[in-house]
């Protein structure tokens, strides 16, 4: 049996598996939010979802995969405290209330992948403070950004530009927001090629494709609904849609959003820049590493420190 931890937003899940295969696709996947798991403390806040995965080699569903993740075809029932999942060839249960589940799934990280996401997802609603968005997130002048929209919206257009440009990308599909003090956050995900990275939330932009670059101030009650849209909710469940309507309106309520037209070339900044509300960032010298605040792990002394190589500059 290997025991690993993966953690995203302070939420965790220790994953159980006796396939070694499995185990080791899980610490490719997840890079640098997966190290192997320590003995559970009860000291832990909150403490770490366990989720025992069980392979089953005769499992063959339609266009199975070893290793390449897409999303499975599935039914669900339940809500905050208690799920089941299921779809072809493949099942499981959750159990937030008792911190706990046990899936049986084929011999695909896809599908191993798909339940990670939803404990994770649910057990950030629980909190109360924190959620997954649909969003790609990069770090500029030490702020975070994040650039919402459904697929073929532009997100990773966006994440593949500030990379060129040696920005950090907290990650090109899926961030989490969370409140942080008076403050809120935006932390990187392995969703996808994500950066293990914090930055103070500045702003929320909603994509729209155009030929130029544009700007447009939006309520909360105006982003709400594109947000929404632009889905994220870890299951479309009534009272986990719910949850995630809440979690949103509270992130607006703290942090402004802006629709953004943008062409794919990179001009889009020139047109944040000239907004009032970003003058405090104008003409500001490129940002150390050590000015973004690469998150702490688990039951470690110390930050671990920003990677180049993988982050990028700021």
């Amino acid at each position: 049996m290997r025991t690993l931890s993966i953690s995203i937003g302070r939420a965790s899940v220790r994953v159980e598996t006796d396939s070694r295969s499995m185990a080791e696709r899980i610490v490719q996947r997840y890079g640098a939010f997966v190290k192997e798991a320590s003995p559970p403390s009860a000291e832990a806040d909150p403490p770490a979802f366990r989720l025992c995965v069980e392979i089953d080699a005769h499992r063959r569903p339609p266009g199975l995969h070893r290793e390449w993740v897409a999303n499975p075809r599935y039914r669900a029932e339940g809500d905050l405290d208690a799920v089941v999942i299921d779809g072809a060839e493949f099942s499981g249960e959750l159990s937030w209330t008792a911190g706990s589940g046990r899936i049986v799934v084929p011999d695909s990280l896809a599908h191993v992948d798909l339940f990670v996401r939803v404990v994770l997802g649910v057990a950030l609603l629980r909190r109360g403070d924190a959620t997954l968005i649909h969003a790609a997130g990069i770090v500029r002048h030490r702020w975070g950004l994040a650039f919402s929209g459904p697929s073929g919206a532009g997100k990773s257009t966006i994440a593949a530009i500030c990379r060129r440009e040696g920005l950090t990308v907290l990650a090109d599909e899926m961030l989490v927001v969370r409140r942080d003090g008076a403050g809120t956050r935006l932390d990187g995900t392995p969703l996808w090629h994500g950066c293990r990275t914090s930055a103070p939330a500045a702003a929320i932009f909603v994509l729209e494709q155009a030929d130029g670059p544009a700007v447009e101030r939006l309520s909360p009650a105006d982003a709400l609904a594109p947000l929404m849209r632009a889905g994220g909710a870890p299951l479309e469940l009534p009272t986990i849609q719910q949850a995630f309507f809440e979690a949103l309106a509270a992130v607006l309520r703290r942090v402004p959003a802006y629709r953004l037209r943008f062409a794919p070339d990179g001009g889009f900044f020139a047109a944040i820049d000239r907004l009032s509300e970003f003058s405090f960032w104008r003409a500001r010298p490129a940002t150390p590493a050590s000015a973004v605040f690469p998150l702490r792990r688990s039951g470690s002394s110390a930050a671990p420190k920003l990677a180049p190589s993988d982050c990028g500059d700021h």
